[in-house]
């Protein structure tokens, strides 16, 4: 894989490094990028070379390579770039940076990339990892659904038994229903949701609980407000839960 690392320097982004070095097997192409219009050439490029020397003291840098990316640029202008000249498959970012509290969950710039790049993006609040054996998927069934945005779970280590917990809202009582999610890795588990007042009073609570991660469409915009806005609000300062955005 061709995972893009985002960093501010900030504590914040380097255990998102961290996470993405222990969630991911075999052999991968990291490239640690860092975008500013202001800063002093130089001073950036030892900085990134810095990070990088670090992540590759990690235990779980092993067989992994590592490149520094400088930009002269807005961060979005930046990220875009590097996705198409780098074939980026995934883009790993704290859920905040040195601007932002670490107790007010998604910062302005993740929120940000989350919405204007079109790239799958891991967003990491300030935990350890854990093996992934649940992750949880809430889909509006009133959108159109790409399960092939999907397949970016088949190519991530996950513990021999994961499951994939579906939550789909059929708020307009429709009889569409994805057929087959094309998972062959995951035990997938359906559950139904009729009212729109379930999302926080069931999936929300429950996921709270018993996932890893929660993975989401970005294109399915009535949810992908609903878990930004949660997610950046205060009330969430204890949030300690990683989420997976997909673009499809």
């Amino acid at each position: 894989m061709n995972i893009l690392i985002l960093t501010d320097f900030s504590p914040q982004a380097y255990n998102a490094a961290r996470y993405a070095l222990n969630s991911n097997s075999g052999s991968s192409k990291f490239y640690v990028l860092h975008a500013s219009s202001t800063g002093v050439a130089s001073k950036i490029d030892e900085a990134l070379v810095d990070f990088v020397a670090r992540l590759k003291k990690e235990p779980a840098a092993t067989g992994h390579s590592f490149y520094t990316l400088p930009f002269a640029d807005n961060l979005i202008n930046a990220t875009r770039k590097a996705v198409t000249e780098k074939r980026i498959d995934l883009i790993v970012m704290g859920a905040s940076g040195k601007n932002t509290s670490n107790f007010q969950g998604l910062g302005g710039n993740t929120c940000n990339v989350v919405k204007k790049v079109k790239c799958p993006v891991l967003v990491v609040p300030n935990c350890e990892f854990k093996q992934w054996e649940r992750l949880y998927l809430p889909i509006d069934l009133r959108f159109p659904v790409h399960t092939e945005a999907l397949q970016l779970l088949q190519k991530l280590p996950v513990a021999p038994n994961v499951s994939l917990d579906v939550w789909e809202f059929n708020l307009n009582n429709s009889e569409g229903q994805i057929e087959d999610f094309k998972l062959p890795n995951y035990k997938l588990n359906r559950k139904t949701l009729k009212e729109e007042s379930d999302f926080f009073g069931k999936f929300w609570p429950e996921a709270n609980v018993k996932a890893n991660i929660i993975v989401f469409f970005a294109r399915q915009l009535h949810i992908t407000e609903k878990l930004l806005n949660r997610l950046s609000a205060t009330e969430t300062r204890k949030q300690n839960l990683p989420v997976l955005i997909l673009h499809g």
